[in-house]
């Protein structure tokens, strides 16, 4: 299934730049047409930048036709309508200037819907499962590497110089794996590829697991590796999670406490999804016992959330009962990401003065437990929906700060929108 491909690496603005300094030289000699020349060129430049990248319409098999006549691999952005990391791409990064030029210089570049024609033969025979996904193949249709989730500009182009180049690219790891290499050194850069590709890094990780000290495991890199290997611990008893559970103070020195728990909290959700899903009275209480042993803090948490879930799961949906448990378990939630999740729902689909109010109480708790970027976002957002303008420029602020302070060089840009239209209408 996989093949190198040993394509040409060849930015565009280099060989701008290279034409411009010899046109530059032929202009010493005083030759007017140079300039003519000069300046076409650069309007020619400009307009080709000014174009982002350049996505062929046709079918699949017309794409490969054209990378085969072309002898360029092709980059393939799968995703999906509701996908809003997917939108973000199309709208901020595929765009500029610079990945226009890289990616039209180096690649026949292709968009493809996973859901409708192709796509979801497509989505099954390549294994896409989030969105979105970006595929690099060969001329001949061969896939050479991959990566999973949004990018900005710097890191998609870091991404398509991987699968550019035989010795980073996904392809050549998944042959010297198969062909029997699991030295320590090669596994562990292997599932750091397998990390950011999406892929699936349980085998590799079960053999690289077996060679470590203790010392060694309780790392802050074997714990990401640990995360990929048992699906972010949603199992409680799998080995890893076991692990983690028996050495906690270890990892937390490591990592933090805040890492910690929050790959724990994983653990914790899988496991009331898990006894909702258990029709066995005596097995449901077992297992009920054993998450219960491990969170004791969540108690009252739990039962709610659990005949939330439970409710949710029943056939035919009672939609009301959904409801009436969902607003039951939102009062004992400590979940900063899902408070937040509904508040923001609330405040994009809701103009009610009191529904607006009610999530305003959801995002102060959101907020309480852990202050972040989103969270003091969807506050701003609230406070400027509810009229509340000079407090909605306060939360505003603070949310930028966070972001910088966290080191987010992009995804403010809406937040940015909305504090000058409260500055505006402060001003009136």
């Amino acid at each position: 299934m996989f093949s190198s491909y040993k394509g040409k690496r060849i930015l565009l603005k280099t060989a701008f730049k290279q034409q411009i300094l010899k046109n530059t030289i032929m202009l010493k000699n005083g030759n007017l047409m140079q300039w003519v020349a000069l300046g076409l060129l650069l309007l020619a430049a400009g307009n080709m930048q000014a174009q982002g990248i350049e996505f062929e319409h046709g079918t699949w098999e017309a794409v490969k036709a054209k990378a085969q006549k072309e002898n360029k691999p092709i980059f393939v952005d799968a995703y999906t309508t509701w996908c809003g990391p997917c939108k973000w791409m199309a709208k901020n990064i595929f765009v500029q200037d610079e990945v226009g030029v890289f990616l039209n210089q180096n690649f026949i570049s292709y968009k493809m819907d996973m859901e409708k024609g192709e796509g979801p033969a497509f989505a099954e025979k390549y294994g896409v499962e989030a969105y979105p996904t970006l595929l690099y193949f060969n001329a001949e249709g061969e896939v050479m590497h991959k990566g999973v989730g949004a990018r900005d500009a710097e890191g998609l182009i870091a991404l398509c110089n991987d699968a550019l180049d035989p010795k980073k690219q996904l392809v050549g790891f998944v042959n010297k794996y198969e062909s029997g290499n699991y030295e320590k050194a090669f596994l562990a850069e292997y599932m750091e590829v397998l990390v950011s590709c999406g892929e699936d890094v349980s085998a590799p990780f079960e053999k690289f697991w077996e060679t470590l000290t203790d010392e060694e495991k309780q790392t802050e890199k074997v714990l990401t590796f640990m995360s990929a290997a048992s699906y972010r611990f949603a199992e409680l008893e799998n080995q890893y999670t076991q692990y983690l559970l028996e050495n906690k103070a270890a990892y937390e020195k490591a990592t933090s406490k805040g890492n910690v728990a929050m790959l724990l909290t994983n653990t914790y959700l899988a496991a009331v999804w898990k006894i909702a899903k258990t029709e066995d009275k005596k097995k449901k209480k077992e297992l009920t016992k054993e998450i219960l042993a491990v969170f004791p803090d969540a108690k009252k948490e739990f039962k709610k959330r659990l005949a939330y879930v439970e409710a949710s799961m029943e056939t035919p949906p009672n939609e009301a009962k959904i409801q009436k448990t969902y607003t039951q378990y939102l009062k004992v939630c400590n979940d900063a990401n899902e408070l937040n999740s509904v508040a923001w729902k609330v405040y994009e689909n809701e103009d009610d003065l009191k529904k607006l109010k009610e999530a305003l109480g959801w995002i102060d708790r959101s907020i309480k437990i852990e202050a972040n970027f989103f969270n003091l976002d969807t506050k701003a957002a609230l406070l400027y929906k509810t009229k509340d303008y000079e407090a909605a420029k306060v939360y505003a602020e603070k949310a930028l700060k966070a972001a910088k302070d966290s080191g987010m060089d992009t995804g403010t840009e809406d937040t940015v929108k909305l504090l000058e239209n409260i500055n505006a209408k402060l001003e009136q």
